[in-house]
């Protein structure tokens, strides 16, 4: 009489899904028919801050806003009838703050039974910037609709006592010729998968449960993934299992899905070339085996020239084909064992492995130039682009593998500035480099490498003793170069296209950390920016602000911008526009550094500003009469025109007492507090304030 086989349950489920469900690339997580949570990914952890190891068997309502729990048990209801539906509602995160979202439920169903719901979880702030992340449509398919076979073999002879018709889906043959030979799952397992397979088989034999995922080849000649989770069963009277029940399932979709996956990881998704990741992997293992060995490694970094120009003219989806075009000759063109991997941008980074001499890779770079050379058609027309190559080799430039990379980057910087197209790395090269256009280059990577980030300094109201608004200041911290000074590459990038695209990182970053705060409780301040001409002269920039605030749902009163008089002074009317667009929206504006274009000062009624900036240099040197005089008629004209006064630069107590003597209440500056990390901000909000109450007097 055949055993009855136990019916899969949400665990079991959980204990084959577990690996996909751990990789996913976005938050998700299982629960079972009471709602109670059995497995959240790594991405729940980080969205919600709530520990996995601490916080499984809690009820997934526990986790939501009082009001929402209606609402929720609906939704769950309503899926664990089969619908697959989305839903919105307010999720408590561990530090008490709330976040809205967005989540998406699927049936568990196993051979027509509903175990659980998996579920994913979409932060509505991030929802618009992360849509290359969105959840791809096929996912669900890997998660319902699942075959299971279920399986028991008798311990000694390894016959099969009882087989679920299911597993004919999988394997390709009925349940009765499985029955009529005894070893016919062994004779299916891939020649390669079989000493595993038989391993773990031996552990369950020895009373040890297993979970194993081989290869099979199916009757019909299919090759499939399993996995194969098996359970020794035991009898009341004896320490040996009696029996073996195994759940077989097809994971060869979930095994698709994370070869994918693992692709995108270690590839570009344009070119389909190994990115930086896959390099750096690379490169190391190159480099311990040329020491090995004893050969050269060498490492060509390639920029194209001119490249922009393509963009500009033709667009950005026919720079995307003629990079794709470049890709495909660089790879061709190469031996089997050298890696191309692509930078970003139309930079490419080139491995040559086990070069037996240096010029080998000189005449590699040469050869790579004439081949991006080659005309490529597009739209009925023939272009012609060049490149600029550095280089560098083990063990002659170093013997790390950043230190080379870099090295040859620095080559190449230099091919450019210079015109040779190749530029082999030379000792001291770094240093001879123009700063200039060094900087250039590098900050045209520094988003994409997160190499900014924002300090912030108080502005305070030294009537009121509190902390009203922050002022959000841009750094760089380059890996190599150290920190970099905002004077020097803001100039730089004031010169070229890429101010618009630092100001809009400022925007962006400013509005996600404002939310954040507001998602504290924080006491209510403004965060400020600093908006440049160019940028405040777009006729997309107030569309842009105002988009970027509902995105974080965000009140405009907690944004300002500054602009400097000269911005101001730049384009009136077109700036005045701006400035009554920006208004309508809610956002105001402040003038920043006033009183440094003092012949300017007659337009200022022009202007709706609420808020002007009386210029640090007046601060200085206070203890000049004609000095003080100044900075009096400054902040009697600013309050005389309605507006709020903030001195900046405020370092010392005299300063600070004589402000306050002459009617100035808005003050920022190293007095008070020096611009601080994002991590301490919330420190001028406790009752120490960080040190700013006992300055107060």
């Amino acid at each position: 009489m055949r055993n009855e086989i136990k019916k899969p349950d949400i665990n079991s489920y959980t204990e084959i899904c577990k690996p996909l469900l751990t990789g996913a690339p976005y938050p998700c997580y299982l629960m079972d028919l009471e709602g109670t949570i059995v497995f959240s990914n790594e991405g729940v952890q980080e969205l919600t801050g709530y520990m996995r190891q601490y916080h499984y068997q809690r009820n997934f309502v526990s986790f939501l806003e009082e009001e929402e729990i209606d609402r929720a048990i609906d939704h769950i209801n309503a899926v664990l009838k089969g619908e697959k539906l989305s839903f919105q509602t307010k999720f408590r995160q561990r530090n008490g703050s709330v976040m809205i979202v967005n989540i998406l439920s699927i049936p568990v169903e196993v051979d027509g039974v509903i175990l659980g719901i998996c579920g994913y979880i979409t932060n509505i702030a991030n929802e618009k910037r992360h849509t290359a992340r969105s959840i791809p449509s096929h996912w669900d398919n890997i998660f319902t609709g699942i075959e299971i076979c279920l399986w028991s073999l008798d311990v000694k002879t390894m016959e099969t006592i009882s087989i679920s018709p299911v597993c004919q889906t999988i394997f390709g043959y009925r349940e009765e010729e499985f029955l009529q030979y005894d070893l016919l799952w062994e004779k299916l397992i891939l020649p390669a998968d079989k000493t595993g397979a038989h391993k773990h088989m031996e552990l369950v034999k020895k009373g040890k449960s297993s979970l194993h995922e081989y290869r099979i080849v199916s009757k019909s000649g299919e090759q499939k993934w399993v996995s194969d989770f098996i359970v020794p069963i035991f009898s009341e009277h004896q320490h040996d299992p009696i029996r073996i029940d195994r759940i077989v399932v097809d994971i060869t979709k979930r095994k698709s899905a994370e070869e994918k996956l693992t692709f995108l990881a270690f590839h570009d998704s344009l070119t389909g070339l190994p990115n930086r990741r896959k390099l750096d992997h690379e490169l190391h293992k190159a480099l311990t085996e040329a020491r090995e060995k004893e050969k050269l490694v060498g490492v060509l970094f390639l920029d194209l020239d001119r490249f922009k120009h393509i963009n500009d003219s033709l667009g950005h989806k026919m720079g995307d084909k003629v990079l794709q075009v470049i890709a495909e000759r660089l790879k061709v063109s190469l031996r089997n064992k050298d890696i191309i991997s692509r930078q970003g941008g139309d930079e490419f980074v080139i491995l040559l492995n086990n070069l037996s001499t240096k010029e080998d890779l000189l005449e590699t770079a040469a050869r790579l130039n004439g081949i991006i050379a080659k005309p490529i058609r597009l739209l009925e027309n023939e272009y012609v682009l060049s490149a600029s190559i550095g280089m560098s080799i083990f063990p002659d430039h170093g013997y790390e593998a950043e230190g080379l990379i870099q090295k040859a980057d620095h080559a190449m910087y230099l091919a450019k500035e210079s015109g040779v197209g190749i530029q082999p790395y030379e000792m001291g090269m770094s240093t001879s480099l123009s700063r200039k256009l060094l900087l250039e280059q590098y900050l045209h990577k520094a988003i994409e490498k997160n190499e900014l980030y924002l300090d912030y300094q108080p502005i305070v109201d030294v009537y009121g003793k509190q902390v009203i608004g922050l002022e959000a200041l841009l750094r760089w911290n380059h890996p190599v170069l150290g920190a970099i000074s905002p004077g020097e590459f803001i100039q730089i990038a004031e010169e070229s296209d890429l101010i618009i695209k630092l100001s809009n990182w400022v925007l962006e970053t400013s509005c996600r950390q404002r939310k954040l705060w507001a998602d504290m409780n924080l006491p209510p301040f403004y965060v400020s920016i600093n908006v440049p001409a160019r940028q405040i002269n777009l006729e997309s920039f107030p569309q842009n602000v105002k988009d970027t605030l509902e995105r974080y749902d965000l009140p405009p009163q907690l944004l300002k911008i500054e602009i400097t008089e000269r911005t101001a002074m730049t384009n009136v009317q077109k700036t005045l526009n701006t400035i009554k667009e920006l208004q309508d929206i809610g956002v105001d504006l402040i003038l920043d550094d006033f009183g440094v274009g003092y012949s300017s000062i007659s337009y200022l009624v022009q202007y709706p500003f609420n808020t002007i900036k009386i210029d640090k240099s007046f601060i200085e040197g206070l203890e000049n009469k004609n000095q003080r005089s100044v900075c009096r008629t400054l902040v009697a004209m600013g309050r005389n025109l309605g507006m709020n006064v903030v001195a900046e630069g405020v370092e010392e107590l005299e300063q600070y007492q004589f402000l306050c003597s002459i009617g100035c209440h808005n003050m920022q500056g190293y007095y008070f507090s020096r611009p601080t990390s994002v991590e301490l901000v919330e420190t001028f909000f406790t009752s120490k304030q960080q040190g700013i109450q006992n300055k107060f007097q």
